[in-house]
């Protein structure tokens, strides 16, 4: 065991010898890294020192004094800085500062509040560190929202740029609509000049193309006769035709991709007949007539396919531009060809349509057709059910044995006479009994019969036609109803003078109200009706006091009703010596009251709408109330109120 232990202590003792060596070596190599380093330093700083000295003596004075300058300057900045109670990032001098102080590095020490606060003992350099604490913190609290700024405002700009892009869509499906508005406004114009019969090219043209379309009615096409539209192009001047070109633009712009390519092709034939139109004005044409009829016999019976691979020929020949070719002809050439094209496919479209039309017509006759057959069989239904329900009455009030029948009273090889004699010789039982049979039979109803049946020189009238014709009739009645006619000669000649005699600041007037209906004693005998009426209402501007403060000659104030001129046309009255008579009676508006005129028969009582406000009675302001040549006259103008003091 204790050679054990001395093996074990001498083990220790080499292996602390051994890291004791190894750690000595180490010192002694950090030790020489640390000479050589501090060697370098030193030959460094001597050289630099060598080379400074050498700049000094070489030096002129303006330099030294320069250098010596700039020297001072630093070390001046170097004193305020750390004199300065500013932070370092705040770049901001005593002769740089927005706040113009000249102190402002300087730590400014407010006595009064440091008492105040219990830090009147505290050092300078105390107040100094505090004061940098706090603006420190100020900074960092001015970062934050500087910041928290920067995020605002990234955020507002990123709602900007959604907004726009929202904008931007809606923008877009306003355009559409505009377009679509555009689109539909110029049909109703079409329309409207076709049904006046003043339609222009480019509105046949339109309703030429939108012939069959789903979109529209069936209506509408109902009436129009499908013609070849260059028939439209027949006739026009050197206006209709620009015109023409201009309108087919527009459309082109506003139908999109719907029939383009038609309007297109129709725009290169109304050039050309422009071009034709010019050339037979100026009697010269750019090609010689043979020559074209030679161009056109060239083009002839070729169909669409090898016409554009002409075309691409014809370009890819100009396009060369070889020696020898001649651009204007090539040019002119295709130009023809262009026009050839269009005028081919115009006519394909045309036929495609009329093949179209052909074929509704077609499908309208054969639906027709089956109506027709349903309403047939229809009626022979109705006629078999009939029949069966005659003869199941039959059946029921079949008489009994001895007594009379109908067949016997109403036969047809009798006279009237002995079917007389027959009628009175039954009882009156009988009598009733047949008669109920007569009727259950419905033997007093006609009975419809086929259109071959009937006489010659006898029209037949649809049922539907009839009844619109009768209310047609019986609206024409009510307008003009019976006892107009004897002075509605007097009345028209007597308003058509009135008409024209409408003074500055007067409009027609025809607020009319509509009464309650009150039937009076003379309606028994005379049809009542409304007189006939030629009104007026005064307006213009009231130059008070406001309005001229506000308002000038160029920019007026809105206009007031000034007063009212009442025509009430009474030709026809019973008793001419009773004067009409009128009442002003308030409405639920107080702003308004209405105004009733009575005469008397055949007249009905008419009532007006007017402002209320207070009359001028006095003839010097226009007041007029008279009955004179069956025409009641009111006229009157409403006061004006001045301002005084």
């Amino acid at each position: 065991r204790l050679e054990m232990g001395d093996h074990k202590k001498r083990k220790k003792e080499k292996k602390r010898s051994r890291s004791s060596s190894s750690s000595s070596s180490d010192s002694d190599r950090g030790s020489n890294f640390d000479k050589r380093l501090l060697e370098e330093r030193k030959k460094s700083k001597k050289d630099k020192k060598v080379e400074k000295q050498r700049m000094k003596e070489e030096e002129t004075p303006e330099e030294k004094r320069a250098r010596r300058l700039a020297k001072k300057m630093r070390k001046d900045q170097k004193r305020q800085d750390a004199q300065s109670a500013l932070p370092d990032n705040l770049e901001y001098t005593n002769t740089n500062n927005p706040f113009n102080d000249m102190n402002l590095t300087q730590t400014f020490v407010w006595g009064k509040k440091l008492e105040k606060e219990g830090k009147s003992s505290l050092t300078e350099k105390q107040v100094e560190r505090e004061n940098r604490d706090r603006i420190k913190r100020n900074m960092r609290e001015m970062e934050e929202l500087k910041r928290s700024r920067e995020a605002r405002l990234a955020a507002r700009e990123d709602m900007e740029v959604m907004q726009r892009d929202a904008d931007r869509r809606s923008h877009s499906d306003w355009q559409k609509k505009d377009i679509e508005f555009q689109l539909e406004n110029a049909k109703v114009r079409s329309r409207l000049r076709i049904e006046q019969n003043r339609a222009k090219p480019i509105d046949l043209l339109a309703r030429y193309i939108n012939f069959g379309d789903e979109e529209k009615e069936k209506k509408d096409d109902d009436d129009f006769e499908l013609e070849d539209p260059s028939v439209y192009l027949k006739g026009l001047e050197e206006n209709d035709y620009e015109d023409l070109i201009e309108d087919i633009k527009v459309y082109i712009s506003v139908t999109g991709t719907r029939h383009v390519r038609w309007w297109k092709d129709m725009a290169v034939i109304v050039k050309d007949e422009l071009n034709k139109y010019r050339e037979s004005r100026s009697d010269r044409s750019t090609v010689h007539s043979a020559v074209s009829k030679d161009v056109s016999n060239i083009f002839k019976g070729k169909t669409m396919s090898e016409l554009e691979t002409l075309e691409n020929e014809m370009k890819r020949k100009m396009g060369g531009g070889g020696a020898g070719t001649d651009l204007s002809y090539w040019s002119t050439l295709l130009d023809h060809l262009t026009t050839h094209m269009a005028r081919k496919s115009i006519k394909e479209e045309h036929d495609v349509k009329l093949k179209e039309k052909l074929r509704r017509i077609r499908e309208e006759q054969m639906k027709d057709m089956e109506d027709d057959e349903e309403e047939k069989k229809r009626k022979e239904v109705k006629k078999k059910e009939e029949k069966e329900k005659r003869e199941r009455m039959v059946n029921v009030i079949k008489p009994k044995k001895g007594q009379t029948t109908i067949e016997w009273l109403e036969s047809e090889e009798i006279d009237e006479g002995e079917r007389e004699t027959r009628w009175r010789d039954i009882g009156e039982e009988e009598t009733e009994r047949i008669t109920i049979e007569l009727y259950e039979r419905g033997s007093y109803s006609p009975t419809y019969g086929k259109e071959n049946d009937t006489m010659p020189g006898i029209d037949i009238v649809d049922e539907d036609d009839d009844d619109k014709d009768l209310l047609r009739q019986r609206l024409a009645k009510r307008k003009s109803p019976a006892g107009v006619s004897a002075g509605s000669s007097e009345v028209d000649a007597a308003m058509s003078s009135m008409a024209g005699a409408i003074e500055e600041g007067e409009t027609e007037f025809g607020g009319e109200v509509q009464l309650e209906g009150c039937k009076d004693l003379w309606t028994d005998k005379y049809r009542p009706r409304k007189p006939r009426y030629l009104n007026r209402v005064q307006t213009g501007f009231d130059w008070n006091k406001y309005n001229q403060t506000h308002y000038d000659q160029d920019n007026p104030p809105p206009k007031i009703v000034q007063g009212y001129k009442f025509n009430v046309f009474y030709n026809d009255l019973l008793d001419k010596m009773k004067a009409p008579t009128f009442r002003v009676i308030p409405c639920d508006d107080p702003e308004f009251s209405e105004i009733h005129f009575k005469a008397g028969p055949p007249y009905e009582d008419i009532a007006f709408k007017i402002v209320n406000r207070e009359w001028e009675v006095n003839h010097k302001f226009g007041y007029k109330c008279q009955f004179q040549n069956g025409v009641f006259q009111l006229w009157f103008q409403f006061k004006r109120y001045r301002y005084r003091r």
